[in-house]
């Protein structure tokens, strides 16, 4: 992770050495807004490119719950019977 312009924090998602691709992206994208809101915190994340997540939030405004959430959300992902109840937040309909 590294930050980028004012108000982005980058994530680089990979797959066994690749980067991921934009089907587990979305997913992941999809359970760490969730995350977010039912945690009342502020920003939001999205596919930024190839195998890249990004939280839009300024510095200022991030916590070490923010990385934590894209740690969940990528056990989600990448282990599904780990975690059912996040695993079928990605998979609900916004």
């Amino acid at each position: 992770m590294r930050d980028a312009a004012p108000g982005k924090r980058i994530f680089v998602i990979e797959d066994e050495g690749e980067p991921a691709s934009g089907e587990a992206l979305d997913r992941l994208a999809s359970i760490a807004c969730r995350l977010i809101q039912e945690n009342g915190l502020p920003g939001d994340f999205e596919v930024f490119g190839v195998g890249l997540l990004v939280l839009n939030l300024r510095a200022s405004d991030r916590s070490f719950f923010h990385d934590g959430i894209v740690f969940a959300a990528l056990d989600a992902v990448n282990d599904p019977n780990r975690n059912p109840t996040l695993t079928q937040i990605s998979l609900e309909p916004e």
